[in-house]
């Protein structure tokens, strides 16, 4: 925080030369400029007028100089750098007759709220530690929506949407048993006096509502003082600036709540890396606190006696949204807990919950498989897992399994969200059915067909998933609400059609040939949902995820039986260096740039043999090559653990050939784009997504928000998945 500027009016001791004022001067300077009477309210414990407190202008007493700026009472900065919006110190006029401003003081002042020392955290819910939190309260209180804004949403939103942050606290069974809280329960607004985790928590709990409100929204309603959306971004990015990132209060059951809030905000925005982040925070946080002791001896303490918390629910929350993103991103996961899953708690649960549980435990197994090295091994830990998978399933009644129909004429929100919860745990399921054997989908030609299974598994699963989303984003079309399943969809439509590309060299015995057709018309549903989406919502993910999938659709299989390998590429495969992103000696069909890690090509080139691991065949076709290739940096090329090191590559062919009319996608997005815009050449039959920066050595942070990274990482996980046993035992 930068130090306020000191007037040149001090002394040679930094003290502020205080000016003559005329008895019974107690305006301040901007009312004086305003020629406006300056009030003070008794019932706010305020040193700023009334007017200036409704400006957010510096309340400055006349016995300062004019340019004397006080105290920043609280200011903070966002991601990008920008000042949120604050209030400053100021003197009433009973304190500035007392009051000196130095240089020294109000370095002290405006750092008070970001001191982590024990003076400041409260012991017992007296008065006086109260107090210690008064201001930050009462910044955070001021920024809160108007009493008209919020009575206008909630009663235009009343036949819409319910709040479903109390999944994070709550379990299943007391959910339906007492029903969900509607929008009206908003209305009960913290005051002013209250603990700012408190108010935190309530602006989460206000911007996770608007997150689910239908993108037309703001039309319906007349009077509003902002678009719902602006409400929303202030109100979460006040909090998480101010509180859920503050370590001074982060004692209490509550501050968890805001944290895990905090999370779950970014991961419906679809900024997956920072919803991560704050979730390992939350998880660290719940262990302090004990939730993992078997034991359950937790140690912690409430703000709000009245309220009551579920603390293994939170911690199963905890860590079904931690390995849910670990998965997605290519991660390890943060604990190894698997108690969750005992019997002791699955046997009085609902449905819903039951399978929950063990859903949770296995993402850990399938974690655990991933971060160890590909060995022959990962095949029989694969089969137990997928045993595991079979047992939760078959915990439910058969009925519980079809898919539930949504209906956007229904009056009973409590049914609809039940159904649509029930639907997301479906897809959740078939997804990690997916992650657990994509890994074995595409056999190296030298291998039996010993992995028929999981490529099977792995059609089917991805099937249910698309069926799933294309029935759910047909009657929920806003681009926050249910975000990770538009990741889910991406992956189960991508590996679909590499599933298709895999089988089509079996020729008349290939298993999957009747259901070409409609599992493409499947997937062109998805696009065409993604792109309405982006429409509606004006959502980058969505326009990348359409443009991506009608890029690989534009692949007919129909006009040929060439081959694609997919391939760890080494010393060679480097990227091109003529600018245009298309090496001179292929011909591609798809192109597509994956931030911090490298290029993967759907491409046609000839070549006379294909290195599998140590056998090779040879081929007079044309290859289309599926390749990673390193991302080329100003220092370098970058370097992972998942790309080759040596000149060989590992491969797995299957048949392709592109037959799309040249088209023109935009460049996957960074923050500066606009500045340089990639012009894409087109070489017929293919296109390509690479974009310009790629060439200029530019990659998005490592926890960029989705704007500027739309896939956060989970296409590079998903190849890196599919890669895993390339050449291997398996």
């Amino acid at each position: 925080m930068s130090v306020p500027k000191v007037p040149s009016s001090h002394d040679a001791h930094g003290q502020p030369k205080r000016r003559k004022v005329r008895k019974g001067t107690h305006s301040c300077w901007e009312c004086k400029r305003r020629k406006m009477k300056c009030i003070f309210d008794p019932r706010i414990s305020s040193t700023s007028c009334n007017g200036c407190r409704r400006r957010g202008s510096p309340c400055v007493g006349q016995e300062f100089p004019e340019d004397q700026e006080n105290v920043l009472m609280d200011i903070g900065t966002s991601g990008d750098g920008s000042f949120f919006d604050g209030r400053t110190r100021h003197a009433t006029p009973n304190e500035r007759i007392d009051h000196t401003l130095t240089p020294e003081s109000t370095i002290m002042e405006s750092s008070q709220f970001y001191k982590s020392s024990e003076q400041y955290l409260p012991t017992t819910r007296s008065d006086s530690s109260q107090r210690k939190y008064e201001r930050l309260s009462q910044f955070l209180y001021e920024l809160l929506p108007s009493r008209a804004d919020t009575e206008s949403i909630c009663k235009a939103s009343r036949h819409l949407t319910i709040l479903s942050h109390e999944l994070l606290t709550t379990p299943y069974i007391t959910l339906s048993q007492n029903g969900l809280q509607t929008p009206e329960s908003l209305l009960i607004t913290p005051q002013p006096n209250t603990h700012p985790v408190l108010i935190a928590r309530h602006m989460l709990k206000l911007a996770i509502f608007l997150q689910h409100l239908p993108p037309d929204f703001h039309k319906r309603i007349e009077g509003l003082s902002e678009p719902p959306r602006i409400i929303m971004e202030r109100l979460a990015d006040v909090a998480i600036c101010h509180v859920t990132t503050n370590e001074a209060l982060i004692s209490s059951i509550e501050s968890l709540e805001c944290i895990m809030l905090e999370s779950l905000y970014q991961v419906n925005i679809g900024n997956l890396r920072r919803g991560w982040v704050a979730g390992r925070r939350a998880l660290s946080l719940a262990q302090l606190m004990g939730f993992h002791r078997p034991d359950n001896q937790t140690l912690y303490k409430t703000l709000d006696p009245e309220l009551k918390y579920d603390t293994r629910i939170m911690w199963l929350r905890i860590n079904i949204l931690d390995r849910q993103l670990c998965l997605l991103l290519g991660l390890p996961e943060g604990c190894p807990d698997h108690s969750m899953a005992l019997d002791t708690y699955i046997t009085n649960d609902c449905p819903m919950g039951r399978i929950e549980q063990r859903h949770c435990v296995a993402m850990s197994r399938i974690l655990e498989r991933n971060a160890s090295k590909p060995s022959g091994r990962d095949l029989a830990a694969t089969r137990a897992i997928d045993l595991e998978l079979q047992t939760a399933a078959a915990s439910l009644p058969s009925k519980w399994w079809l898919a539930p129909k949504l209906n956007n004429t229904s009056t009973d929100l409590q049914a609809v969200f039940w159904d649509t919860r029930r639907l997301i745990l479906q897809i959740g399921h078939y997804n990690l059915l997916n992650h657990l054997h994509l890994p074995y989908m595409l056999r190296p030609w030298s291998a039996e067909n010993k992995n028929e299974y999981s490529r099977i598994t792995c059609v089917n699963a991805s099937r249910e998933v698309l069926s799933r989303y294309n029935s759910l984003r047909s009657f929920n079309r806003i681009a926050y609400s249910c975000r990770t399943v538009d990741f889910l969809a991406l992956i189960a439509a991508m590996a679909l059609l590499l599933a298709h590309m895999d089988s089509h060299c079996d020729g008349a015995e290939n298993l999957l040939a009747n259901q070409y057709l409609s599992d493409r018309g499947m997937i062109e549903q998805v696009q065409e949902h993604m792109s309405e989406i982006n429409r509606l919502n004006s959502d980058e993910l969505s326009a990348q995820t359409a443009d991506l999938l009608k890029a690989l659709l534009a692949i007919d299989l129909e006009k040929g039986h060439e081959r694609v390998s997919v391939r760890e590429a080494g010393g060679e495969g480097m990227l091109p260096q003529d600018g245009n992103g298309m090496s001179s000696e292929e011909d591609s069909v798809v192109q597509v740039y994956i931030p911090c890690f490298g290029i993967v090509r759907i491409t046609r080139e000839k070549q006379q043999a294909a290195t599998i691991g140590t056998s090779s065949i040879s081929s007079n076709n044309f290859e289309a090559q599926l390749r990673f290739s390193p991302l080329i940096h100003p220092s370098g090329p970058l370097s992972t653990d998942s790309l080759s090191t040596n000149n060989t590559s590992n491969s797995l062919s299957f048949p392709v050939t592109g037959t799309a009319a040249p088209l023109e996608y935009p460049a996957v997005p960074f923050a500066h784009q606009q500045q340089q815009q990639c012009q894409t050449t087109f070489f017929d039959p293919g296109f390509s997504l690479t974009p310009s920066p790629l060439m200029q050595g530019e990659h998005p942070g490592v926890a960029a928000g989705g704007e500027d990274w739309a896939f956060q990482g989970v296409d590079m996980a998903f190849f890196e998945s599919i890669m895993r046993n390339a050449g291997g035992d398996a």
